[in-house]
């Protein structure tokens, strides 16, 4: 390749990577506060009262969960919703513990649907809804607990008949780990701010397993090997042509420890799942389909695939043969190096804030490359573990 060629194959990529992580945010914000789409909510008094609220099944999703189902049980029990609005009910994938032995001694309060088969979330999933009751299904995992008044504030938007699904505000918080606790909050900072900015200009892009609703009727059974529930439903309430929006009263909080394996691991799935979604929602990148299409680009599509344009941007970089570049290159090497020393501090140390950034930004993309393969070549199960 010409030297041009090399300079414009940096000057693409850099672009385009100052757009997914800089250029989108800023343009989403810009855009949420122009172009608003308002949406009517459930008013306080009507929340107090109770009595227009629609009936919602809770539905928890359980696989060797012994160490916290008895907790999220009561945890769910003690939410402020009307009683004769909520049906609990509490489905086991094939658990092997005593998940389903803890879960019994609550059956005069909840119903528990225990299979003896473990197939995978996703199957779970599929096999369950289609039993429940309510008009809005709430879904959560059985390691996230809720503040009491997270049910009516995530029930809260559906007052708007163009609501299809609405997801709450998930907070982590791992004892065990400084580092990580602040990576995931630098992380999730980052997403609230542009859930928070894409509710505003029309939809979110998912939601998150710790707390997320759907109307039933919006429910469509998922692809055999589906990945992320969480963002495939309510995607498909999108194709719907409704809208999928964030609440942020709607608070889960999980308690969590991970080592850097388990956070890669968990990230690959993440990466594999994204890639995944890209080919079951690909109609949402029609232009004709407007602001969706605009989110779904600039979040979903262009963001999935930044792993290679960090690759492009590296490589051009090293070809050519300008003194000015090599400053480029210098700070790219530089930014790897401080990425990779967070690896010494991940684990029961404080992390610099120097190197939470690019420590982030790189395990995400290595996990988007390594998550690519594994979708091309079917490499991922579809069951699912309880994070350790």
């Amino acid at each position: 390749m010409s030297n041009m060629g090399w300079i414009i194959a940096f000057w693409v990529s850099c672009i385009i990577l100052f757009y997914v992580y800089f250029g989108y945010p800023i343009l989403i914000l810009f855009l949420s506060k122009l172009m608003p789409k308002h949406f009517v909510k459930f008013s306080d008094e009507e929340l107090r009262d109770g009595s227009v609220l629609p009936k919602i099944s809770f539905f928890i999703p359980a696989y060797n969960e012994e160490q916290v189902i008895e907790k999220k049980i009561r945890n769910t029990l003690e939410l402020d919703y009307p009683k004769d609005k909520i049906e609990i009910v509490v489905a086991s994938d094939g658990s092997d513990d005593k998940t389903v032995e803890i879960a019994e001694l609550y059956s005069d309060e909840i119903q528990l649907i225990a299979y003896n088969v473990r197939e995978g979330k996703t199957s779970l999933i599929n096999k369950t809804v289609p039993k429940l009751k309510g008009e809005i299904i709430v879904f959560s995992d059985a390691s996230a607990m809720l503040v009491v008044n997270a049910l009516k504030k995530l029930i809260s938007p559906f007052k708007e008949p163009n609501i299809g699904s609405v997801s709450g505000l998930y907070i982590l918080r791992d004892a065990s780990s400084t580092s990580r606790a602040e990576g995931e909050g630098f992380y999730w900072h980052y997403e609230t701010f542009l859930k928070t900015n894409e509710s505003k200009f029309y939809s979110i892009l998912g939601a998150h397993g710790a707390l997320y609703a759907l109307r039933k009727s919006l429910f469509q059974t998922l692809p055999t090997r589906a990945i992320n529930d969480d963002y495939i439903l309510p995607m498909y309430a999108v194709q719907q042509k409704k809208r999928a929006v964030y609440e942020p009263g709607a608070v889960a909080v999980e308690e969590g420890t991970t080592s850097v394996g388990g956070e890669m691991r968990r990230r690959i799935r993440i990466s594999v799942g994204n890639f995944q979604q890209l080919f079951l929602l690909r109609k949402l990148l029609n232009p004709f389909r407007g602001r969706i299409a605009f989110e779904f680009l600039s979040h979903k599509f262009l963001r999935s695939f930044s792993f290679l344009f960090m690759i492009a941007l590296f490589v051009s970089n090293i070809f050519i043969p300008i003194l000015r570049f090599r400053i480029f290159l210098l700070l790219q090497i530089l930014f790897y190096v401080l990425g990779l020393s967070g690896i010494v501090f991940f684990k029961n140390k404080k992390m610099p804030v120097l190197l939470t950034v690019p420590f982030y930004l790189i395990i995400i993309n290595y996990a988007a490359f390594i998550g690519l393969f594994k979708y091309l070549f079917r490499m991922q199960k579809v069951t699912w573990e309880r994070p350790q």
